[in-house]
């Protein structure tokens, strides 16, 4: 049975590519009036030529741009080093060649696979309409019977049908450069807690530190206004679409193998099998058929262990305060002040927007269908 895109889904696409287009605007706005205040300090006086409608159409022109390169490249820091390897004939478990069977049927490009080398069970979808490709863990490939597996996989292929790779790729680059600015945000806070505690055990090394400190703590804050603004974005795009296009694709898959109840079993496996809360958000998580992040590791660029990880031991407050090293008030204020300050602080810094409706939401939608199925059957 084909498969057509979802009226439901194509407004909520074209706000969310919007408000993705909003942000680079905003970025190269903030980039080129920079560079043109640099320029006039320096002497230099903008042609005639160059007046506003002319950087404002450039400054458009160039959103438009980026985030086609995001919708188009964007999916790969996704899989960035994963284990990627493209299975000989069919694969395990013909994983290819049900791909192929589900594609047909729903009279959609035939989507190459990729098998993942990872224990998380889930799969996701990458690339364009024109030439997706499906990345299953082994993990999945593992933990779900033919009929689950069956319905995983028609879930993405109806995405494919949806038409909604484009938007949630431009999406999943920018929760990448949230992700990474995340773990400087993190990096930067372990280093400015261990300098300001060595200054403070010190006594002295307060005032040699002082200005290290001051400097570390201004790229921190910027640091961390960048990233909680994305993760903000992120939040408002997830929410015009992200529900929509799950439930979408949940639909398309129950009707291209007609039996919810196949998808509503995959869903309970899998959320089973996954962390009962994701750490972090990640762009691998937003493309997964449930929430489950892929991180490849906290290790830096270079594939080595970030020093800071490696020298900075992580500074807890949330031991139990000496009262013999301390005097009844500071353990006071240690109990009641620091520690639930401290506390709230990193639950807030902890919060992430979600990626994906609740599992139990998308399974009462397929027990729904699966109830109007028999029905109309009887």
């Amino acid at each position: 049975m084909p498969l057509s895109p979802d009226r439901r889904l194509r407004l909520r696409i074209v706000g969310a590519l919007t408000l993705v287009v909003g942000v680079n605007v905003g970025v190269l706005s903030v980039l080129v009036w920079s560079g043109l205040r640099v320029a006039a300090v320096g002497g230099w006086s903008r042609p005639a030529a160059v007046g506003v409608p002319f950087v404002v159409g450039t400054v458009l022109l160039g959103a438009v741009g980026l985030v086609a390169l995001q919708a188009r490249y964007g999916s790969r820091s996704a899989v960035a080093g994963l284990e990627l390897t493209v299975p000989e004939g069919d694969g395990p478990r013909n994983v290819a060649g049900r791909v192929q069977r589900l594609a047909t049927q729903a009279a959609v490009p035939v989507p190459s696979v990729a098998i993942a080398d990872r224990a998380e069970p889930t799969c996701l979808t990458v690339g364009s309409r024109r030439s997706p490709t499906i990345v299953v863990t082994r993990g999945l490939l593992a933990e779900l019977d033919d009929d689950e597996l069956d319905a995983a996989l028609a879930h993405e292929v109806a995405h494919v049908a949806n038409r909604d790779l484009p938007v949630v790729t431009a999406v999943a680059a920018t929760v990448a450069i949230g992700d990474r600015l995340l773990e400087r945000e993190r990096l930067l806070r372990r280093v400015l807690e261990n300098a300001v505690l060595l200054g403070l055990f010190t006594g002295v090394g307060i005032f040699i530190l002082a200005v290290p400190i001051l400097v570390i703590g201004v790229v921190y804050l910027l640091v961390s206004a960048v990233a909680r603004a994305l993760l903000g974005v992120n939040a408002i795009a997830l929410g015009l679409f992200a529900k929509t296009r799950e439930y979408a694709a949940d639909r398309g898959a129950s009707q291209l193998l007609g039996d919810p109840a196949a998808l509503a079993s995959a869903l309970e496996t899998l959320s089973d099998s996954r962390p009962k809360r994701d750490v972090r958000l990640h762009a691998s998580a937003t493309l997964g058929i449930v929430s489950q992040p892929l991180p490849v590791s906290t290790d830096d660029d270079d594939g080595e262990v970030h020093w800071v990880e490696r020298f900075l031991p992580p500074v807890s407050f949330e031991g139990p305060a000496d009262p013999r090293g301390l005097n009844r008030g500071l353990v006071w204020l240690h109990v009641r002040v620091v520690r639930p300050a401290v506390a709230a602080v990193r639950r807030l810094l902890g919060w992430r927007p979600a990626t994906h409706p609740s599992t139990e939401a998308r399974i009462e939608q397929l027990r729904t269908l699966e109830r109007r199925r028999r029905a109309d059957a009887t």
